[in-house]
């Protein structure tokens, strides 16, 4: 076993220096400077122990718009996985908690959006990257530090509700199609 694992070490170990393409569910395709930086991700750092040769490998659970923010989390990091968060949080402002002020002002810049911030907690999670996941959860900790039980419920639901307006907007849009198509149709 040990042996295993030196072999896949210096097979890593060869691929410094290429670059890799993630490629999203969406199919856009983006570059990571060199394959290390992204074994952050175990999803990616297990493909590509799976197949050596790869250049690029797909992300299929993950949408292009929040694959950019890991990709820059990625480059940033370069492979190396910051350290967790202290739990509980000593202050709800980001860049009192984060040792790396990067990590506070990426987590701020998408926090302002909470549909953003909890599909890159879900992309964090789906490629097994744990000191993202612990960024984006300690994000949503610090939106709900100190607040009254019914501004936490408005805070968490907010992805729920999006998701809903989202199903709805797509039901009345599928409607509205038919009938007009309806319409449309030549009278007999």
């Amino acid at each position: 076993m040990r042996k295993k694992a030196n072999l896949a070490n210096l097979s890593l170990d060869a691929e410094e220096g290429k670059p890799l393409k993630l490629v999203s569910k969406d199919k856009k395709e983006f570059n990571i400077k060199e394959k290390k930086w992204a074994f952050i991700s175990t999803l990616v750092k297990t493909s590509l122990e799976n197949d050596e040769n790869a250049a690029e490998v797909p992300i299929p659970g993950v949408a292009s718009s929040i694959l950019t923010e890991v990709v820059a989390y990625m480059n940033h990091h370069k492979g190396v996985e910051p350290p967790i968060i202290e739990k509980p949080l000593r202050s709800k402002v980001m860049k009192d908690v984060c040792k790396d002020p990067f990590d506070a002002d990426f987590i701020d810049r998408i926090g302002e959006n909470r549909q953003a911030l909890y599909d890159l907690i879900l992309a964090a999670n789906y490629m097994d990257i744990k000191s993202l996941l612990h960024l984006g959860c300690a994000k949503v900790a610090s939106l709900i530090k100190g607040q009254p039980l019914e501004k936490i419920k408005d805070i968490l639901s907010t992805g729920a509700k999006t998701e809903e307006k989202k199903e709805e907007k797509a039901k009345t849009e599928e409607k509205a199609k038919t009938e007009a198509k309806a319409e449309e149709a030549p009278k007999k």
